[in-house]
């Protein structure tokens, strides 16, 4: 009796099987409410550069930079003596075949100062400030690396940074290596794709994921290990920076590094991109920097 009990399972199943059918479900998606995007971090002897977009919902087909740049907005950086108004400029982007729109200084941002900047855009305007004070360079001891480390991510092959925090003040970091990559060079396990590179190579600036503040080791020794996002090979040639951050740049990267770790790992709470220095009319940050010397790295492996 229970051969036959299970047999009759086993037919329904497959009648279940053959009788299944496909039903197309049409969903109307909520109306989207956008926002738009201000970014830019400001250099000591290098001209303001901001970047001011709109944001789209993610499944928008208009998300190359022309559609995405504000344009005829007046973008103005003060700091309390003298005013720079941006004007909308562009480089090439080799890399995605299309040109990359900003808006572009005329004078150079100074150490030791305070800057407001200033968006006009229709009805909307959009101000934030940030201090060049404050910021030291910090000292790159020695680099080195590693074919496997761990984090939430799984296993990488890491470049590890060492360098010395500055003493007696807060201090938040970020990695930086610049080098050239062509279209023998995979990002994110693909090879680049680019029609505009042919066999030139272009530079990039690879920035970490990740940023860091010295709370519970101010004056002490750091360590920062940083997947590298594009393929290498032994003797690959690069220069790595340390970045002092202000605490604008750090609160913006650090829930973005928290929102992306919530989507790769089930047990991290969920966490969103709240207001900023924007209000809740914009998303971004208004921030400033200073680099440490660069540092020659050679891929060993």
């Amino acid at each position: 009796m229970k051969k036959v009990f299970i047999y009759t399972i086993i037919v329904l199943s497959a009648g279940f099987i053959f009788l299944s059918c496909e039903k197309t479900i049409t969903i109307t998606p909520p109306p989207y409410t956008g926002k738009v995007s201000i970014q830019s971090m400001l250099e000591p002897d290098s001209v303001a550069i901001v970047y001011f977009n709109r944001t789209v919902p993610y499944f928008d087909k208009k998300v190359s930079f022309a559609d995405l740049v504000v344009r005829n907005a007046v973008v103005k950086i003060s700091d309390g003596s003298n005013t720079d108004i941006l004007k909308l400029d562009s480089a090439y982007d080799k890399l995605y075949c299309q040109y990359n729109y900003y808006y572009k200084g005329n004078t150079t941002v100074q150490l030791n100062k305070i800057y407001t900047l200033t968006i006009s855009s229709g009805t909307d305007t959009y101000t934030a400030t940030a201090s060049t004070a404050n910021l030291s360079k910090a000292t790159i001891d020695s680099t080195s690396f590693t074919p496997v480390f761990k984090d939430l991510y799984g296993e990488h092959e890491g470049v590890i940074v060492y360098f010395k925090d500055i003493p007696s003040q807060t201090d938040y970091y970020r990695y930086e290596m610049e080098r050239y990559v062509d279209t023998s060079t995979q990002l994110a396990s693909q090879k680049i794709a680019s029609a505009c590179l042919g066999r030139d190579s272009v530079k990039v600036h690879e920035l970490g994921r990740s940023v860091y503040n010295d709370a519970g080791q101010n004056g002490q020794q750091f360590k920062v290990v940083i997947e590298p996002a594009y393929s290498h090979k032994p003797g690959t040639k690069g220069w790595v920076y340390i970045q002092t951050i202000d605490k604008n740049a750090f609160d913006f990267f650090d829930q973005l590094d928290k929102q992306k770790l919530a989507q790769f790992n089930p047990f991290v709470e969920p966490v969103f991109l709240r207001d900023g220095q924007f209000g809740s009319k914009a998303i971004g940050y208004f921030s400033a920097m200073v680099k440490s010397n660069p540092v020659v790295y050679i891929y060993p492996e």
